[in-house]
């Protein structure tokens, strides 16, 4: 798999790694719409994205370049 760059891709990559995105907010003690808004791009949060990346075995700027 490439650079994942897109939401759904981002969501996919969770859905096969068996993770739902309430389970990243509670990992990060947010609420499940901030996940939302930091995987659609439309939030920043270091520590979400991290998690993320940790979960999907991939860097930060290979999910979200220039973060």
């Amino acid at each position: 798999m490439g650079e994942i760059v897109t939401p759904m891709e981002i969501k996919a990559a969770l859905i096969l790694k068996g993770i739902k995105m309430v389970e990243v907010a509670e990992k990060c003690n947010v609420k499940p719409t901030t996940v939302s808004q930091v995987i659609a791009g439309r939030s920043k949060s270091a520590r979400i994205q991290i998690t993320i990346a940790k979960i999907i075995e991939k860097e930060v700027g290979e999910i979200w370049p220039k973060s």
